[in-house]
């Protein structure tokens, strides 16, 4: 270690006693030179000890120059600049200062797009969403407008707002923004944020939908349908349901089949009618799956299979349904497309009596095997049929199968 120290030393001293030292220690240890005579007027200027200042030459950092001279750089930082000498010997590398930032920030790529601003939305960073569309949408930009409209209406990052939400929608439909259209004429038509305004939900969604925003077809059906809409048009339901269903949405599938079920705007058509309720069940639409098993199970408009009607009405049941659930009931205790079973029709039975759907004919075959605490049965007359020709169900909405299930094609497996 001693003797470490001793060379550095040596090898310290020798840089500085050759010239080669750097900084102000540097200039301190090298010898001062006799400055030149001063020429005389007109004369040139002379050469003798070096290269004149001013003509290319090196200034050593003691102010000297000559061919001995060490380059100078100059680094400013702040108010303060450093004087950092160079070596002057060619193939060495000259002492530089560290940079001053290593590690720049770097500005989000594309911060300034809508695109941007929608990805934060999918990827639940409604602030970050918010602040890139608000500032698009004051410029004017229409799909940044309707963003910001859906976090105010849907209340994402932001308390819920439907009247700040209209806003936004109405300058971005004005904009021509079908999308904002859409989501405006819900609102007319709810009457959230704005006065309830049929006429101007139906305006918007027809605009929207010859934009080609299949979305807004459902809405408008649901208008044209309406008994307290002067203007209802019956065949234009159809026909905006018929182009909802190519979307795939089970909705739009499961009131087209009732119209063609009942003959309302078009047709009767019970073969229609039962494809496209097996679509909307098949697309998860409860309501759907228990019309389509009653169909099933009478044989109206598709053939006559009771095995899956009542795997319908299970897939239904185990989703809750009362409905389904009291049908289900009935096939256990008649034996009807399942083997007979009143320990299951009785717990079928019991779960939709509980939700408030009575039965005497169910009551009169599993009563004695119902639990205690039940408690009497609602009011209400049995049916003699174990299956109703089209009770009126609850509606679900899920994903459509654009092909539909054949008459043959079981439900899908449901959840124990």
């Amino acid at each position: 270690m001693r003797t470490a120290r001793r060379t550095l030393a040596a090898l310290a001293a020798a840089l500085v006693l050759s010239g080669t030292g750097f900084g102000p220690r540097a200039a301190a240890q090298e010898p001062a030179e006799t400055p030149p005579p001063a020429a005389a007027p007109g004369a040139a200027p002379s050469t003798a000890g070096g290269t004149p200042s001013g003509a290319g030459g090196l200034t050593a950092p003691g102010g000297t120059t000559g061919p001995d001279a060490v380059p100078v750089k100059t680094l400013t930082l702040g108010r303060d600049s450093v004087s950092i000498g160079e070596a002057a010997e060619p193939g060495v590398e000259p002492f530089l200062p560290p940079p001053i930032d290593v590690n720049p920030l770097q500005e989000l790529p594309n911060a300034d797009t809508i695109d941007y601003a929608y990805g934060a939305f999918q990827r639940g960073l409604y602030l970050t969403a918010l602040a890139i569309a608000l500032e698009l949408a004051k410029g004017g930009e229409a799909t940044a407008q309707t963003l910001v409209g859906m976090l105010y209406a849907g209340g994402f990052g932001v308390p819920r707002d439907a009247k700040e939400a209209a806003i936004w929608f109405d300058l971005a439909a004005k904009g021509g923004d079908a999308a904002a259209m859409v989501e405006l004429a819900n609102l007319y038509a709810l009457g959230e944020g704005v006065e309830r305004d049929q006429a101007r939900a139906r305006a918007l969604l027809e605009t929207a939908l010859d934009k080609g925003r299949k979305d807004a077809a459902y809405g408008l059906g649901l208008l044209y349908l309406d008994p307290q809409n002067k203007d209802g048009d019956l065949a234009k339901a159809a026909r905006v349901f018929a182009t909802a269903a190519e979307t795939g949405n089970p909705d739009a599938d499961y009131a087209l089949a009732t119209m063609y079920a009942e003959g309302r705007g078009v047709e009767r058509n019970a073969a229609e009618a039962a494809r496209r309720m097996g679509r909307a069940a098949r697309g998860g639409h409860i309501g759907a799956q228990i019309e389509y098993a009653i169909m099933l199970f009478n044989g109206a408009g598709v053939e006559k299979d009771e095995r899956m009607a009542a795997a319908w009405f299970q897939l239904a049941a185990k989703a809750g349904n009362p409905v389904a659930q009291n049908r289900l009931a009935r096939l256990y205790a008649a034996g009807l497309g399942v083997p007979i079973s009143l320990k299951e029709a009785a717990k079928w039975h019991a779960r939709a009596r509980k939700a408030g759907i009575s039965d005497l004919w169910l009551d009169g075959m599993v009563g004695d095997m119902m639990p205690k605490e039940d408690g009497p049965a609602p009011a209400g007359a049995g049916e003699t049929s174990p299956v109703g020709a089209g009770d009126a169900a609850p509606t679900g909405a899920g994903e459509a199968d654009p092909a539909g299930p054949s008459a043959a094609e079981p439900p899908p497996a449901a959840p124990n």
